[in-house]
C-alpha cells in the first residue's frame, strides 16, 4: 500500500471500541469459547501495564472498553481498571458469565462507572445451559445476575450464541430475555475458533433464515434491542426488506475495534487468531497506526470474492473472522452470507441526502462518535432504501430498532434519555 493512501486510512480509524480480554481464568469451560479459558495465561498484563495502556486508549479517541475474559471478575485489579477508564470518560461494559454476580459485586460495578453488564445466557432451559456452560446452577446464577443488575440500575446485554442446539427456541429465549428488562439481546453467529473449531456451524441457509427471523420481528421486542453479532449481512438483508435496524451491525474489525488478549496480543477482533503486534514490544499506538494487517481491514477495496464485488461492501463488510477461519485470508468472502452481488445498486454513491434541523439536533444529542455515525449511516441507506431525499426525524423511530425507548428502564445512559422522542 502506498505511504500517503496507508496515512489517508490511519487518519480516518480509531480505536473506538475495544474488547479486552484481561485474562484467561474462567470459572465455567463452554464448548465455543474462542479464548479456550480455563487456567490463567502465562503472563498476562500486570495492574500498572492496563493503567497505561488506558491511557493510550484515552489518547487515541477510544470511546468504550469492554472488560472481559473469561472471567473478568476473577482479576483483583479489575475494579481498580473499570475505574481508571471511567474517570478517563471511557464507556466501560464488562462481559461476564454472571456466576460471581452478587449485590456487594453489582455494587462495586457501580462506584468504579461500569455502565452496562454484558451476561451470556444460552437457552431457556436450565438443564441444557448448566450442561453447555459446564457448571451446576450456571443459568440460575446468570438470571439472578440479571435481575440484581436490573434492580440496580445497571443496563443488562444477554449473549447468547445461536446454534443447532438452540437454534429453534431463540425467540423464546428472546422474549424471556425481554420479560427480564435486558437493555439489549445480542445474537451471536458462532465462529470456529479456539474451542469452537470443535461445534458444527449453521449452514449458511440457516444463518440467513435466522437473520431473517431478527429484521422481521426486531419491533416486536421493543423497548430491548435486538442485535446480530458476527453476521454483518444482517444490514442486506434489512435493506432488501425495506426494514430498520441499519445502524446495528457491519464488521468494525480493524476499522474502528480490535481486541487486546491477556498477554498483549492485539487481533482485530476477539474472533480472530491473526495478531496484528503486541502491546509488550510496541506501543498500542503504533500497532493501531501502522499495522500492515489492520490498515489492509480499513481499505474495502482490497475485500475478495463476492465480498470485494458487493454493493453492501462500506455497509456490511462480511465477517472478517469467518472468513479468515475458513480460508485463512481476512480478505476473502465471508462464506455465511448467501447474497450474491449484482452491482445494480450503488448505495453510497448517489447525491447527498438532505438532513432536516430536527433530525441533525437528534443526531447530535448522541455523544459517542462511532454509535453516532453508525446511526447516521444506518437512516441514510433506510431513507435510501425507501426511495427518500430527506432524512427526517420521524425516520428514527421507524428505522432505528429501540429508538422508543419506555420508562420501564429507569436509570438509563443518559446519551439514550436525550435521544428518546
Amino acid at each position: 500500500m502506498e505511504f500517503n493512501a496507508a496515512m489517508t486510512l490511519t487518519a480516518k480509524h480509531k480505536p473506538s471500541l475495544v474488547s479486552w480480554n484481561l485474562t484467561k481464568m474462567c470459572n465455567l469451560k463452554c464448548p465455543h469459547c474462542y479464548m479456550e479459558a480455563g487456567k490463567k495465561a502465562g503472563r498476562e498484563l500486570s495492574t500498572e501495564e492496563c493503567l497505561a495502556l488506558i491511557d493510550e486508549m484515552k489518547s487515541l479517541g477510544t470511546e468504550m472498553v469492554i472488560l472481559t475474559g473469561g472471567e473478568p471478575l476473577l482479576r483483583r485489579d479489575i475494579y481498580e481498571i473499570a475505574r481508571h477508564a471511567s474517570r478517563l470518560g471511557i464507556w466501560v461494559v464488562m462481559g461476564t458469565n454472571g456466576v460471581l454476580i452478587d449485590e456487594r459485586v453489582v455494587g462495586k460495578m457501580i462506584e468504579c462507572g461500569v455502565q452496562g453488564v454484558g451476561i451470556s445466557i444460552d437457552s431457556i432451559d436450565p438443564c441444557k445451559h448448566n450442561s453447555f456452560r459446564g457448571g451446576p446452577n450456571a443459568w440460575e446464577h446468570s438470571v439472578r445476575a440479571l435481575e440484581i443488575c436490573r434492580a440496580h440500575g445497571l443496563q443488562v446485554l444477554v449473549q447468547t450464541t445461536v446454534m443447532e442446539e438452540n437454534y429453534a427456541e431463540i425467540p423464546d429465549l428472546i422474549e424471556f430475555t425481554r420479560q427480564k428488562g435486558a437493555w439489549s439481546f445480542n445474537l451471536y453467529f458462532l465462529v470456529q475458533t479456539g474451542r469452537g473449531q470443535q461445534m458444527n456451524d449453521l449452514t449458511p441457509r440457516q444463518t440467513h433464515e435466522m437473520l431473517e427471523y431478527l429484521v422481521d420481528h426486531q419491533n416486536d421486542y421493543r423497548p430491548m434491542l435486538v442485535r446480530s453479532k458476527c453476521a454483518p449481512q444482517f444490514k442486506q438483508i434489512a435493506y432488501a426488506k425495506g426494514k430498520g435496524g441499519l445502524e446495528s451491525g457491519g464488521c468494525m474489525a480493524g476499522t474502528q475495534y480490535c481486541r487486546i488478549m491477556p498477554e498483549g496480543d492485539v487481533t482485530p477482533c476477539p474472533y480472530m487468531t491473526a495478531v496484528a503486534g503486541n502491546v509488550r514490544e510496541q506501543r498500542f499506538t503504533e500497532i493501531w497506526q501502522h499495522s500492515p494487517m489492520l490498515l489492509e481491514l480499513r481499505d474495502a477495496q482490497q475485500l475478495k470474492g463476492r465480498c470485494g464485488k458487493c454493493e453492501f461492501r462500506e455497509l456490511c463488510g462480511g465477517c472478517r473472522c469467518r472468513a479468515y477461519a475458513a480460508f485463512g485470508d481476512y480478505l476473502q468472502e465471508d462464506p455465511a452470507c448467501t447474497y450474491q452481488p449484482d452491482g445494480t445498486r450503488a448505495l453510497l454513491e448517489t447525491a447527498d441526502l438532505v438532513w432536516s434541523t430536527e433530525a441533525e439536533e437528534r443526531l447530535a444529542r448522541i455523544p459517542i462518535e462511532f454509535i453516532r455515525q453508525k446511526v447516521k449511516s444506518g437512516l441514510e441507506a433506510y431513507a435510501r432504501g425507501q426511495g427518500k431525499q430527506i432524512v427526517s426525524a420521524e425516520m428514527f423511530k421507524a428505522a432505528l430498532n429501540g429508538a422508543d425507548r419506555s420508562k420501564i428502564f429507569g436509570n438509563m445512559p443518559a446519551f439514550i434519555k436525550n435521544f428518546k422522542n
